[in-house]
């Protein structure tokens, strides 16, 4: 019986769990806007390259060029930033993503106040 009890116990003893990898954070802000497309494309590749995003921007187009999505990667942090641009919904949203919680508020709120301020 106490062997028994003793493998029991055994079985039941589990190695701690590792701590769990910081999940992706991401923060997303949107405005309304009746900005054109261009020109709304232009300043987010300048604003977003003037704060260290400059690795491997993309841009999509969307529904015959009407909208589009940039996407670019921050040269130094593990910090990602996409923005849709839909001129037709006359909306603009941005997400910054990234792996470490404060770069990626920091990114975040930087680019926020420098492209939509007090909106």
């Amino acid at each position: 019986m106490v062997q028994r009890l003793r493998r029991l116990a055994d079985l039941l003893a589990f190695e701690p769990l590792p701590a769990a990898d910081p999940g992706p954070y991401v923060h997303t802000a949107a405005i309304h806007t009746s900005a054109d497309l261009v020109a709304s494309l232009d300043g987010i590749s300048q604003l977003s390259r003037e704060r260290g995003f400059s690795r491997d921007p993309d841009t999509l187009y969307g529904d015959g060029g009407r909208s589009a999505t940039y996407h670019v990667d921050h040269r130094d942090l593990p910090v990602s930033l996409t923005v849709n641009f839909n001129p037709r919904r006359q909306t603009v949203a941005i997400a910054v993503s990234g792996l470490d919680c404060d770069d990626t508020y920091r990114c975040f709120r930087d680019l926020e106040d420098a492209l939509f301020g007090n909106c």
